[in-house]
């Protein structure tokens, strides 16, 4: 093998920061003081529906089998339609109308208590700021400055669900009123909640296992039911109206703070798998010896877990709360405070088993393994050996289109393929399949001459430090142009906050793959890498092994476990930037896009259809 060490630095990288939307949205206004009410950017539980009103529009029957009638029981308004596609939602029509102005609803409905879903879209505004509207239920503001582009973007559905509305005299009343521009509803369904002394998941829809449990979304049912909190009202002010203490983020969303000794926090579950799960807890403290354990119906499941001293209230890191073993169906987790003087973002629950071939030994076999890469000995963290039946979408997001949906047009960077969910697929041989071809794809925004895939697991699946391992065989041509790599959670700015790049190949170089680092004044032209060149043969001939080894303060890359790079700290900050490395956990995306200022477009040489095919991806920590 031949390799060359030296620093690479090239232009027309992607603008990522607009490509990564958050897929778990919390809502943009803050619930009003003394509410008795909830609010959640998730529909309500299911339940009786009491009411259903298509606002500005007609009779419709959804997806769901909701049955909404045409706009009835308003007071004020105006009216509006749009033809425009809505993102998000199986249900266009019930976004294209909208009464918008300031006016009200009075719905009737029997005395009893309900969730109150409001279904909007913006459809007219591009940027945040441009319209935001408050929201009162039965006379108690729920919902200040709705901001929908901030949450969702352009053309997007978005359900906000205030829970736990007291209806007592046979009509529930909704008014919205505009802060800016002029406020808006599409639709309204008003949903039975039953009664609220008892315990529920916030949302009505219990979380899911494998995946992620915002701290901020614990469990409707009150102090000592739900939750235990030792002080009264929200000491941050944010998001929720009892006495849990949530605040802002600084990596986006929210987080528990003030937390005391004594104080918990339940979450309703619903595993999808029986198996062993690894816990980890996104976690900030400016001090060391505080400690949390998590139960799993009424059991310490995990003993004492350390928060260290992160270095400050907003400065988060994820620990390893051990494993837990779970059957199939629902529990209730708790996360139980020990000792106080710490923050809590989320928990992450993975499968310590993962997928994969074991081989009949039990154990998954992972062909041309590097071993101990930097000669350490590693343990799985999670991994996908793509031998199920389907992808497993509670880890794996497509992400369509050509980014117009994103805000980033042509990906940002001037890229050709549309991206679809018809040219990826799992082969039943263990690979997941990704397919670039030149045939024709059409929206909105226009039209497309070739089509690719892209998965990423943001929202599913991120982690902190430890080696990744991607075994793939490429393709190859001019204007060809696969990627594995790596962005940061949460609410996050590229390229602030950084990027890695795994392995980086441009077709009309086949033999030749990049590892690279973007950051604060070291993105696009002036990024960090360097190349690793094959001795014979193409990426495109047979399967390798692309790893990178990420510790806080240095990341090393890997081809068939051979180191042909490496940058660190030092370096960066020795040139007077920012090493954005050791601030965020980071989520992992793999596509191959066609075109672009750095490949540049595909000519008569290059070969359709194409596949890039996966055998493995896998996260490892240090043993």
């Amino acid at each position: 093998m031949s390799r060359d060490d030296s620093t690479e630095r090239r232009t027309d990288e992607p603008n990522t920061d607009r490509m990564a939307r958050r897929n778990f949205l919390a809502t943009a206004g803050a619930v009003a003081a003394g509410a008795v009410t909830t609010v959640s950017s998730v529909s309500a539980a299911p339940g009786d529906v009491a009411a259903a009103i298509n606002a500005g529009g007609s009779a419709y029957s959804a997806s769901d089998g909701t049955s909404y009638e045409a706009d009835t029981a308003y007071t004020g308004g105006s009216t509006s339609t749009t033809a425009d596609a809505i993102a998000d939602t199986s249900d266009d029509a019930l976004y294209q109308t909208e009464r918008y102005g300031d006016f009200s609803y009075d719905i009737s409905v029997p005395d009893g208590t309900y969730d109150v879903e409001l279904h909007v879209a913006e459809n007219y505004w591009n940027s945040a700021g441009s319209r935001a509207f408050d929201v009162s239920v039965e006379g108690s503001e729920a919902i200040t400055g709705l901001d929908i582009y901030a949450q969702v973007g352009h053309d997007a559905a978005l359900v906000e669900t205030v829970s736990g509305v007291e209806v007592t005299d046979g009509s529930l009343t909704i008014s919205v009123s505009a802060t800016t521009d002029l406020a808006k509803i599409s639709a309204i369904r008003v949903v039975e909640a039953g009664s609220t002394g008892g315990q529920q998941p916030y949302g009505g829809t219990a979380w899911s296992v494998p995946g992620r449990i915002e701290a901020e979304d614990y469990d409707i049912g009150g102090e000592g039911v739900a939750y235990h909190d030792t002080t009264s009202g929200n000491s941050g002010g944010a998001y929720r109206s009892d006495d849990v203490d949530i605040e802002s983020a600084s990596e986006g969303g929210y987080n528990v703070g003030w937390i005391a000794s004594g104080e918990w926090l339940e979450y309703t579950v619903d595993v999808g798998t029986s198996g062993t799960y690894d816990i980890a807890a996104r976690v900030a403290s400016p001090s060391d010896g505080n400690t949390f354990n998590v139960e799993v119906d009424g059991t310490d499941m995990t003993g004492s877990t350390t928060v260290p001293n992160t270095g400050g209230w907003q400065v988060w890191q994820t620990v390893d709360a051990g494993s837990v073993d779970l059957a199939a169906g629902q529990h209730v987790v708790r996360v139980a405070a020990e000792t106080g003087g710490w923050n809590f973002n989320y928990l992450e629950l993975t499968s310590s088993s993962g997928g994969g071939d074991d081989g009949g030994s039990g154990d998954p076999q992972f062909p041309d393994d590097p071993g101990n890469l930097d000669g350490r000995s590693w343990s799985n963290h999670w991994y996908d050996h793509f031998d199920q039946a389907s992808l497993d979408t509670s880890v794996w997001v497509d992400q369509t289109g050509n980014g117009h949906d994103y805000g980033v047009p042509g990906w940002g960077n001037g890229e050709l393929q549309y991206y679809s969910t018809d040219n990826r697929w799992l082969d039943g041989d263990s690979n997941l399949v990704v397919e670039v071809r030149e045939e024709t794809a059409s929206d909105e925004h226009g039209t497309y001459d070739y089509t690719s895939g892209k998965l990423v697991t943001q929202g599913n699946f991120d982690f902190q430090y430890g080696r990744v391992d991607f075994r793939s065989r490429l393709v190859e041509g001019q204007g060809l142009w696969p990627a594995h790599w790596m962005l940061p959670a949460g609410n996050t700015s590229w390229p602030d906050d950084g990027e890695i790049d795994i392995m980086e190949l441009i077709g009309q170089e086949p033999a030749t793959v990049h590892g690279t680092v973007h950051g604060p004044n070291y993105s696009g032209g002036a990024s960090i890498g360097g190349p690793y060149e094959l001795d014979s043969g193409v990426f495109a001939d047979q399967f390798h092994v692309f790893s990178v080894v990420w510790d806080p303060d240095e990341i090393k890359w890997y081809v068939d476990g051979e180191h042909y790079f490496t940058v660190t700290r030092a370096e960066v900050e020795d040139t007077g930037n920012d090493w954005p490395f050791d601030d965020n956990s980071f989520w992992l995306l793999l596509n191959c896009a066609v075109g672009g200022s750095w490949p540049g477009p595909p000519d008569a040489s290059t070969t359709f259809p194409q596949q890039m095919h996966i055998d493995y991806v896998r996260v490892m920590k240090e043993q």
